[in-house]
């Protein structure tokens, strides 16, 4: 029984990776696409100010965790106050004081436009800053994050699910061996469980998968990515 169990969690492992490979090659046609359709005239392509602003704004989140920022009571009335505050703080080039307005408008609206603790307030105010700078537009599109080439990736994930699926190929064909009964002459029992001078152990009872190290896989894919239609 133990046996079947592994089996049965290898075939939903290999239908969980199989999707993952669908998604992540969707996910490439997507980005693929983006960067076709970003050279027409009629599209306006913010990629690269929103990146620039991106690097700075982390540079500034960095330095605001040993700073405290006093912020104005007339912007936290309202959310909309608080939106235009942001969005005059970034004008200002106050990046500083912007990652700490994020922060203390989360305490104030959770969940709400500014987000939550556990989000980035980068990305946040990166939302909120294309947002308005989008208002009325029709478009408009911005990806942030690294412009490497993810068909390595790709390929260690189609290599990695070709190994799964070859393996259960393996365990279900020794499983249907163990499960057939000798039947006199026909069948001769000769499998390396079935001899008396070798161990038991000789037994299949476990899948081993080579471990693929897709490096820094996450980290190239874009970080974001935001549309306004």
């Amino acid at each position: 029984m133990e046996i079947l169990a592994e089996l049965e969690l290898c075939r939903r492992l290999y239908k969980l990776h199989f999707q993952l490979l669908l998604l992540f090659q969707a996910y490439c046609k997507l980005i693929s696409q983006v960067n076709t359709i970003k050279n027409e005239a009629e599209v306006i392509n913010m990629s690269e100010e929103l990146a620039q602003l991106e690097n700075i704004l982390k540079e500034a989140e960095s330095a605001s965790e040993n700073e405290e920022i006093d912020i104005s009571k007339a912007a936290q009335t309202t959310i909309e106050t608080a939106i235009h505050s942001l969005i005059e703080t970034l004008k200002n080039k106050e990046f500083i004081s912007a990652v700490a307005q994020v922060k203390a408008f989360r305490s104030l609206w959770p969940n709400d436009i500014f987000g939550s603790c556990e989000d980035d307030p980068v990305q946040t105010l990166l939302h909120i800053y294309f947002h308005h700078q989008t208002l009325g537009q029709t478009g408009s599109f911005a990806v942030i994050g690294s412009d490497l080439d993810m068909s390595e990736a790709n390929y260690k994930l189609m290599e990695l699910n070709l190994e799964i699926r070859e393996s259960l190929r393996v365990v279900q064909s020794y499983q249907l061996l163990a499960q057939a009964k000798p039947m006199g002459n026909l069948f001769l029992g000769n499998f390396p469980w079935q001899h008396p001078q070798l161990e038991c152990n000789s037994r299949p009872t476990s899948i081993k998968i080579k471990n693929i190290k897709i490096k820094d896989l996450k980290r190239n894919l874009p970080a974001a990515s935001t549309s306004h239609n």
